[in-house]
């Protein structure tokens, strides 16, 4: 008997098996996923969605788990683990991104990135949005999409009708250097406080307002306490998807596209919600006590001319040629 007619068996068998049941026997890979907030407003539900979704439909490439309401921690607390691979993904509030690349600084300029409409745009636009979503590789991460959470304004327990009036009060913050230079361009002296801390600052007078989204305070109930709101309509809240970068470069490109698709659809969805959420908001909270104000159109040009000082103060370190790039994508929007 030909001594290799055993060997040619063996290795013919091992191909049928890699062949047949290679597949089946793939491992499933894990896909833990987190946000701070829990799935009250719409960049939060996705992750809902995105977990159902994956389970339900690839079940056998991925096990998807999603921890929500600060269970793996707050903003920074997500990302890093996520930079760590305790997490494969995360969202990035938009006031902190910037922290890790100084290009997301458009979307927390006063004016700048400031409507649905040139944020949709962006998102159209492949060359401007790959440019930002991958920005963060080099601090491991990988920006997959991104979900609004509202149209900025003040919310306060006096009247802001005016930028006098606002320069009287008591107004927080949070502590990222754009949003402070916002205030700090019209002369106001904000206090920078996490989000935890507004609810009972206002209880105890510390603070007169907030800026803030007319959604978040509608569903959040800042409305029992905040009377006012004044529709400066700044900019608009963001969240953004992340991935740990390494990750998600090792993953089979046929996983790696079913997640993607997955976040693509139900941030589009989520997207589509905040915007609906905005005219609800604005219908709403008045039935509920609360006056919206508009600034007159002379207070509203000056806001807007005083913010420009803070892009110019900033250039350098966001980098002219990306502000430029930015600014006449969305010019006449």
């Amino acid at each position: 008997m030909n001594r290799r007619y055993p060997f040619f068996i063996s290795f013919l068998t091992g191909l049928l098996v890699l062949f047949f049941c290679g597949p089946l026997a793939a491992k499933t890979i894990t896909f833990k996923f987190s946000n701070f907030v829990p799935p009250i407003e719409a960049h939060a539900k996705a992750g809902v969605w995105i977990e159902k979704e994956l389970n339900e439909t690839a079940g056998d490439k991925v096990k998807a788990k999603y921890f929500h309401s600060g269970q793996m921690g707050g903003p920074p607390d997500i990302v890093k683990k996520t930079q760590m691979g305790v997490l494969q993904g995360a969202w990035l509030i938009g006031n902190i991104a910037p922290d890790f690349n100084s290009k997301f600084a458009i979307g927390t300029l006063a004016y700048l990135m400031d409507s649905y409409e040139k944020w949709n745009a962006f998102l159209e636009n492949d060359a401007l949005r790959e440019e930002l979503f991958s920005s963060l590789e080099p601090k491991g991460l990988k920006v997959l999409d991104l979900c609004y959470f509202g149209k900025y304004g003040i919310t306060s327990t006096k009247p802001a009708r005016t930028l006098n009036d606002l320069k009287k009060m008591k107004l927080r913050t949070t502590k990222g250097k754009y949003p402070l230079a916002f205030w700090n361009a019209i002369d106001v002296n904000p206090t920078p406080m996490s989000w935890g801390d507004v609810i009972p600052a206002l209880n105890q007078k510390v603070i007169d307002g907030t800026d803030q989204t007319m959604g978040v305070v509608y569903l959040l109930k800042v409305d029992d306490l905040c009377k006012y709101f004044t529709r400066t309509n700044h900019m608009i809240g963001l969240h953004f998807f992340v991935v740990n970068n390494k990750w998600y470069k090792k993953l089979d490109p046929e996983v790696s596209e079913v997640i993607a698709a997955s976040v693509h659809k139900n941030f589009k969805k989520a997207r589509e919600m905040a915007m609906e959420l905005t005219a609800k908001a604005e219908a709403e909270l008045p039935k509920k006590g609360v006056e919206i104000i508009d600034f007159s159109k002379e207070d509203l040009n000056a806001l807007k001319e005083a913010q420009k000082t803070v892009w110019k103060k900033f250039e350098t370190e966001i980098g002219k040629e990306w502000l430029d790039k930015v600014s006449n994508f969305v010019s006449g929007m």
